[in-house]
């Protein structure tokens, strides 16, 4: 219990005194591309577990798995929600007498230290090793094989009551362990953990008058997720140059000299000029030119005029086709009406182009609507 609290305390100042420092984002960031703290993280984990008796401890080794979720608040603190569960061995040191098994669940919440970021100015390490404190709660369950063995009566008669059948068994749990990560990716990471775990006496079912121990060695795989990005530096702001003060220079007004009035030429004649209209109509799915007569008439009317401008407006027939489909056509259309103006020597500032499909119906015959209208103002 001492370690826990040594543990969280010495978190607690290391958390306030990185605090403000985790914020910053040094050259490193600028270099990964991404800031390595905060994060939080899913984990994956399975190894083999054992218990620590009377028995040799290989005797009892059992396979386990874990599952974590959890966050780094800053490149030193951070903290978890473990869960480790499968199957664990117990035995007596009795001749003749077998190993038995039983179930178990073992629930944490951890708090976790970078011991590499806590001794280092530099925040990105490809290998952390990771102190771990925790506490929490174990169950276990299925535990017949040690309740249908024959053993003495200080095995079976205890603390719990004579004769109590201890077929689920609820206790504490605290942890403390290492944690060795290796950083493969940004968002990836294998590990190696080891943790020692101080149980009630009731987890193992026989009695012995003090604490239960069992310790799990677990390879795992963590995926890391949230990283921000860099903070962008700040580009410095440019010294405005000073520019000197220009002298005054007074000069001498000229004498004004009084000119003749210009002789006032003759108004040109105005040419009055016409607008322009043209339609060309197309068949249904059809955006063809044919024939190109008007196309080559608007573009010789845009040459005469170049300060005027040609609207090309492309319509589609209602009766027929979708609304979408017809937008496609009345787009197609205009746009070859379009570029032959330009092949034409229409510049592209002259020409003013819309699609409206179906929408607008310019005639009131259905098919006459299949058109492009060409008109200069």
């Amino acid at each position: 219990m001492r370690i826990i609290k040594s543990v969280f305390a010495t978190a607690m100042m290391v958390a306030c005194g990185l605090s403000a420092s985790a914020q910053e984002c040094n050259g490193e960031c600028q270099e990964l591309g991404y800031r390595p703290y905060p994060y939080g993280f899913v984990q994956v984990q399975g190894g083999l577990a054992t218990t620590l008796t009377d028995v040799t401890f290989t005797k009892l080794l059992s396979p386990t798995a874990s599952l974590g979720v959890g966050a780094w608040f800053n490149s030193a603190v951070g903290a978890r929600l473990h869960a480790n569960a499968w199957e664990s061995k117990g035995g007596i040191n009795m001749p003749g007498t077998p190993k038995y098994k039983f179930n178990y669940v073992n629930t944490n919440a951890d708090l976790m230290l970078n011991l590499a970021n806590i001794f280092s100015q530099k925040k990105y390490h490809t290998l952390n090793v990771i102190l771990i404190g925790g506490i929490g709660l174990n169950y276990a369950w299925d535990n017949q094989d040690f309740l249908s063995m024959r053993l003495p009566a200080d095995l079976t008669t205890n603390a719990w009551g004579e004769g109590t059948k201890r077929e689920h068994l609820l206790s504490h749990n605290i942890r403390a362990g290492l944690l060795f990560d290796l950083n493969l990716a940004k968002h990836w990471a294998v590990g190696l953990e080891v943790d020692a775990n101080s149980l009630s006496d009731a987890f193992n079912s026989k009695y012995s008058n003090k604490d239960d121990w069992m310790v799990t060695a677990q390879l795992g795989l963590t995926y890391k997720f949230g990283h921000k990005a860099p903070h962008a530096k700040k580009a410095p702001e440019p010294v405005k140059p000073v520019v000197p003060a220009q002298p005054v220079v007074v000069r001498e007004q000229p004498q004004r000299v009084v000119q003749p009035e210009p002789v006032r030429q003759p108004e040109p004649v105005r040419v009055v000029e016409e607008p322009f209209r043209g339609v060309l109509h197309y068949g249904i799915r059809d955006a063809n030119i044919d024939p190109e007569n008007i196309v080559s008439q608007a573009a010789e009317w845009a040459k005469k005029y170049p300060s005027k401008t040609l609207t090309v407006s492309g319509y589609a027939d209602k009766g027929t086709g979708n609304a979408k489909l017809n937008q496609m056509y009345s787009e197609q259309r205009v746009n070859k009406v379009v570029e032959l103006l330009k092949k034409k020597g229409v510049p592209e500032s002259q020409i003013k182009s819309t699609a409206y499909g179906d929408t607008v119906q310019p005639f009131s015959s259905n098919d006459d609507n299949r058109c492009v209208i060409i008109e200069g103002k």
